[in-house]
């Protein structure tokens, strides 16, 4: 038999035993409900690696160029962060800068991240508030193929979006650019619709035409993205032919003040051998 004393001993030993495995059990729990320090850096870096848009910004009483595109505006090619052609263009403009793009994006594509088309990829700027001088969308090739009358719709709805909410806003389209010497019906068609909706739903709306105008620049080995010396062009000529475009329009002391820097810079720019892309010409605007 044991007696009270002993029954004393047993109580007490499992009382302890019972606390210690709580404390083991309340341990291992917590780390099941709350990821370690690695996992949690993991999950930020992996959300980092996305955003939404990249803003450049200084002076407020600067003027600001908005770019929505896919992968020639995400700067595919540049080989830097600050040698895409939208951020060499906002430079020799002197001009603040916000860009939101996916590669593989279109007026109708959703792209490489899932996320466009272009309507949504507008939807992450704050576009009532920022209230851009310029916003050029950069796109088409993606849609090559895609059908012509839905491509058609949602490119006079987009540039209607964008009037809607900024309606002070000068709208640019840059449009199909094409791999050097592949250049395919299919392609020239998306263009033609593409230029031809974006003139209906803004009669003043400034086309930049890499097809019709015959952009010859330098590209990285898939024959089809610029190198940093043809994002350097891209941007160049942009400078140039966006400049007469918002000069013949009156936009403002501002804007006339960063102009001529600009096309001085942009003249300066070294081009590819065997450049020869052209003069704007009034093929470029629907009178």
């Amino acid at each position: 038999m044991i007696g009270d004393d002993g029954v004393r001993v047993w109580l007490i030993v499992g009382v302890v035993g019972l606390l210690a495995l709580c404390a083991v059990l309340g341990t291992a729990l917590s780390g099941l409900g709350a990821p370690s320090r690695a996992t949690a850096a993991a999950a930020t870096s992996v959300g980092a690696a996305r955003p939404a848009a990249v803003v450049t910004a200084s002076s407020l009483s600067r003027p600001l160029i908005a770019v929505v595109g896919a992968s020639f505006a995400a700067g595919v090619g540049a080989g830097a962060p600050g040698a895409s052609w939208p951020k060499q263009l906002s430079r020799m403009l002197g001009w603040r800068l916000v860009v939101s793009a996916d590669s593989g994006a279109g007026f109708v594509a959703r792209g490489a991240y899932r996320r466009g088309p272009f309507a949504r990829l507008l939807g992450r700027l704050p576009l009532g508030r920022l209230r851009p001088t310029v916003l050029l969308v950069q796109g088409g090739h993606n849609d090559v193929g895609r059908p012509l009358g839905l491509i058609e719709a949602q490119v006079g709805d987009l540039i209607g979006l964008i009037h809607h909410e900024s309606p002070a806003t000068m709208v640019g389209v840059v449009t199909v650019f094409s791999p050097a010497g592949q250049l395919s019906a299919a392609a020239r068609a998306t263009d033609a619709v593409i230029v031809a909706s974006a003139r209906r739903a803004d009669p003043s709306v400034l086309i930049f035409d890499p097809l019709r105008e015959n952009w010859r620049f330098g590209r990285v080995g898939d024959g089809l993205h610029p190198s940093a010396a043809g994002h350097r062009w891209i941007a160049s000529l942009l400078a140039r032919q966006l400049c007469g475009d918002l000069l013949a329009h009156a936009t403002g002391p501002a804007v006339s003040r960063s102009c001529a820097p600009a096309r001085a810079v942009a003249a300066r720019a070294p081009r590819p051998a065997g450049d020869a892309s052209p003069a704007r010409t009034g093929e470029i605007r629907a009178g």
